[in-house]
């Protein structure tokens, strides 16, 4: 009988010690989070911000926190359209810093430039130096509808298809001519 209370209080004294090893580490005494924060970086933040300058940068690092991963917050925006606000305790463990502005990668000088007046953008007319055919043409209300026939050199083909601007041009401009003398 003597040889089973020792084995029952060895036995006890073995799972007592067993429990005292292998009991997990004590929560933090502060807030949690929930999860385990991922290992991130600023340029991860940086990245996501790049291609969602709309979604507040704490919302950003929350998620990249929770996911480690840049595709999966990207994701995350684009199936909801928005990614959630981070809890309160993360405000607490991550307080806020200055928010870092995403900059491009050639940055401009910010030298004053001197303003220069836009030049008038060219009409079609002149554009296509159509001036001595628009005084000497004749109202043609009949456009060519025929096919042209495929030239045999490239100068050719290039000549054609000058002209044949130059009338759709000229009839355009004939059309809004007709317009306008309709509305007066």
């Amino acid at each position: 009988m003597e040889d089973i209370v020792g084995y029952a209080v060895a036995f006890i004294a073995i799972v007592a010690v067993y429990k005292w090893f292998t009991a997990p580490a004590p929560a933090p005494a502060g807030p949690s989070l929930g999860f385990t924060p991922k290992r991130i970086t600023n340029d991860m933040v940086t990245q996501v911000q790049t291609m969602f300058p709309d979604q507040p940068y704490d919302n950003i690092k929350y998620d990249l926190l929770r996911t480690g991963s840049v595709e999966l917050t990207c994701n995350k925006i684009l199936e909801q359209g928005y990614l959630p606000r981070p809890t309160a305790a993360y405000y607490t463990l991550y307080p806020s810093q200055p928010l870092p502005n995403p900059s491009p990668s050639n940055p401009r000088p910010a030298a004053p430039q001197p303003t220069v007046a836009p030049s008038p953008q060219p009409n079609l007319i002149s554009r296509f130096g159509l001036q001595n055919r628009v005084s000497t043409e004749k109202p043609d209300t009949t456009l060519s509808t025929e096919k042209s026939a495929w030239e045999t050199t490239a100068e050719k083909r290039e000549a054609s298809l000058k002209e044949r601007k130059a009338q759709m041009v000229l009839a355009a401009r004939q059309r809004m001519l007709a317009q306008l003398s309709q509305k007066d």
